[in-house]
Parts: structure tokens; sequence; C-alpha cells
């Protein structure tokens, strides 16, 4: 593969919309033939083509409980025997969402997540280690699988002790890792445990993904660790390691010949002009296992075709603002777990505002909300200045309960929601 210092596949990257255009309908005349073989899009109303790319938007969205009903094998779309490979979402509420992939699947994906990775800023040189969750969880070996595509030397570390990272981030003097986002908090915690001043490591790249994160969250990471850190976006139902960052981070790249995008109205379901935020809907156009057409991802974004200053074309969303399901109404008023998260780290120097929960429940008709979070010193004028400060912002009244957080490898489930229990 021919690469420039900074753009990985310039003939897909920099290529015209026009021209992907073309590539987007081929690609995706041969996944509707494919469909049509499944049981998922049986009793689904497909064209029998396309002849322009926007009539992808008159075709049914698929949901993820369409998914989890095929469970386990009526999205497939070849002969079972034609796979040699099987990922899976979580299915924590649920049958899990299989991701099946042939070789030329594979093969593919690796191709495409390198390009990430090299938007990202890794580089065959690099020593990477991945702190992501091997197993049936694709953020693991799909994005391991890719690294060593693009040449580097890749540590597969999982989700090991704390100390155990350190220590190899250490000794084997790595240059760029990747995690969960709120992962990062307890490594920087150990760091302080140990007397480590992670700012004689070699990091120069970090990237924290698979959960929304805030730019004051970036700029604490980056004060903590002394380097660069990077978002990117992927999801269990299409592949990890979808898009990411270039070095002016001003949204992330999409591979638009593997995907294609749209942002929809979550309520209304159409489709939104350029610019404005709505859920992210995409359709694989080069998967041929089980691929899936206008996916809703239930992600917040919004996304925009102009022309990065780093030279790329592809589309970009932006940073994922939350989820759909994660938009509250609490006594009449519209939440959002981002805009706790602000006032939090507007409170920095009274409570640490990165491992926060929040707790809904319904007490005799009244709905009470108590946000958990961790003071950095416990007395009661800490727990009144944060009830005020969210009133103010927010203008709702929370309870406080001060507790120290212990983080884990696994994503935070920020908000538990009792009301329906």
């Amino acid at each position: 593969m021919k690469m420039t210092n900074r753009i990985y596949e310039p003939s897909i990257e920099c290529a015209s919309r026009k021209e992907i255009e073309r590539l987007q309908i081929k690609k995706f005349n041969r996944i509707l033939k494919l469909c049509k073989k499944s049981r998922l899009y049986k009793n689904i109303p497909l064209p029998p083509k396309i002849s322009r790319i926007k009539e992808i938007n008159q075709i049914p969205l698929t949901t993820k409980d369409q998914l989890r009903e095929s469970y386990p094998y009526g999205s497939l779309t070849l002969r079972l025997s034609k796979v040699i490979e099987v990922h899976t979402s979580s299915g924590t509420t649920g049958n899990p969402v299989p991701m099946f992939l042939t070789k030329r699947d594979l093969e593919i994906s690796n191709q495409v997540l390198a390009r990430t990775w090299f938007c990202n800023g890794i580089r065959e040189e690099d020593i990477f280690m991945m702190m992501g969750e091997y197993g049936l969880f694709t953020g693991g070996l799909l994005n391991h699988y890719a690294l060593i595509h693009l040449g580097a030397l890749v540590i597969p570390m999982g989700v090991s002790s704390t100390e155990k990272q350190i220590k190899f981030l250490k000794d084997f003097k790595v240059t760029s890792m990747a995690g969960i986002a709120s992962h990062y908090f307890r490594i920087l915690e150990k760091f302080k445990e140990l007397k480590i001043n992670p700012k004689e490591l070699n990091l120069k790249i970090a990237i924290a993904a698979g959960e929304p994160y805030n730019e004051e969250t970036r700029a604490h990471f980056e004060e903590g660790f002394g380097c660069k850190f990077m978002d990117q976006y992927g999801l269990a139902e299409i592949n990890t390691g979808l898009a990411g960052e270039c070095e002016y981070r001003c949204g992330l790249h999409l591979p638009w010949d593997y995907v294609y995008p749209e942002i929809i109205d979550t309520h209304t379901k159409e489709i939104l002009p350029e610019g404005e935020t709505g859920e992210l809907v995409l359709t694989t156009l080069d998967r041929e296992a089980n691929p899936v057409i206008r996916y809703r991802t239930g992600d917040i974004t919004s996304i925009t075709h102009e022309k990065c200053k780093c030279g790329r074309t592809t589309p970009r969303i932006s940073r994922i603002k939350g989820r759909v399901d994660d938009v509250l109404f609490v006594k009449g008023i519209k939440l959002c777990p981002s805009a706790i998260e602000s006032v939090l780290w507007e409170m920095k120097n009274i409570v640490k505002p990165e491992g926060w929960k929040l707790r809904i429940e319904r007490i005799k008709g009244i709905e009470e909300l108590t946000l958990i979070v961790e003071p950095r010193h416990f007395n009661k004028e800490v727990e009144d200045k944060i009830v005020c400060k969210l009133k103010e912002e927010l203008g709702i009244r929370f309870n406080i309960c001060l507790e120290k957080n212990n983080f884990s490898h696994n994503k935070l489930k920020r908000i538990i929601d009792l009301r329906s229990i």
C-alpha cells in the first residue's frame, strides 16, 4: 500500500463526491441482492436496484430490535461455510447482535480500519498497546488485526490489571495506546499511587473511545498523560474503529466507500440537512456475510461533507453528543447527560467530574434525581454547593450522594433509570 505522509489511501480519502457516489451505487446494488437472501429482510420491501444514491433514503429503517430478533443466523446472506469469524454486541439487554465475517469481509475491514488508525496518527513504527476487550467484543480483535495490517507492533494487553498495563507502558516503551475513555481516569489515579510521572513515558498518541466524552475530559487526559488524545467511533453492529479524527480534530472521518451515512430526526425519521444534529443512520456497503441497510445507531451527531484542512474529502461526523435513549425528560424538562458533565467540570476544584452517575426514581408519584459523585473533600458544604450549581445551571434540584467511585475496564453506565421498575 502506497501511503502519503498524512493520508493512507488518497485515491479514496481524497476522491470527489461524484466519484464516490458512483462507487456507492455499484456497491449498494450488490448489497441489495445479498440482503434479499436473509430472513432479516425477507418481509421488508427492497427495490430491485437504485440509480441515485439518495434513493437509499426511501428504504425502511433497520432497528436493533430487528437485529436481535434475527439472532443467531437470521441476518446471514451466505452459506455458513463461507463465514470464518463472528463477533457480537454485549447483549446486556437481550440477544446479542452478531457480526459475521467472510475472509473477504475481514480483509476489507483490515484495510478500512487501518485507514482510521492512520488518520488518528498511528504509524508502522509505533509500539501500540491495545487495552480493548478481546473475544466477542469487536473493539479488541478487529482493531488488532487492522493495526497489524498497518504494520504496527501490537501488544494485545486487553483488560489486564492497571498495574500491568503501566508496567508494559514503561518496559516496552509504548508510543501509542487505545482503550475505553473512562479507564484512563483509573490509569491516572494509579500513576499517582505508584508515584510515576507519565510525562517521562514514550507516549505520543492515545485513543479514548467507546464512550462519549467532552473537550474538558480530553484536556484533562492530555494534561495528565502529556500526550495527544484522539477520538474514534465504532459500533458492534457495523464495525469497530469506523471513524477517527485527523490531526486537526474537526470531526471524525467516515469511510464513505464502506458505509453510507445519514442523519435523521429521531421522532419524525425525516432526513436532516447537513450540519443539523440528529440520529446517525448507517448502511454497510462492503460487507457480504450480513450487511445492514439504514441501521439506526442511536448515536447523536451531525455530518459535514466539506473538504477537511487535512486534504481528505470524506464526510465527517461531529463528536458523539450522546445516545437517543440517554436524553431524559425529568419533571417536564429535557436533560442531557453531557449537560450534567459540563456543570461538574465547572466545579472540578471540589468534585472529580469523571465518574458521576445519575439515579432516577419515582417515589409516591414524584420523580427524584440522585447524582452520585466523588468529592475532593467529604463535607456538607460541598454537597450544598453542588446542589445550588446544578439548580442554577439546569433548573432541576438533585439529591447528592457523595461516594468514592471505583473505575473499571468496562463502559460507565451513567444513567440508572428506575422509573419503570
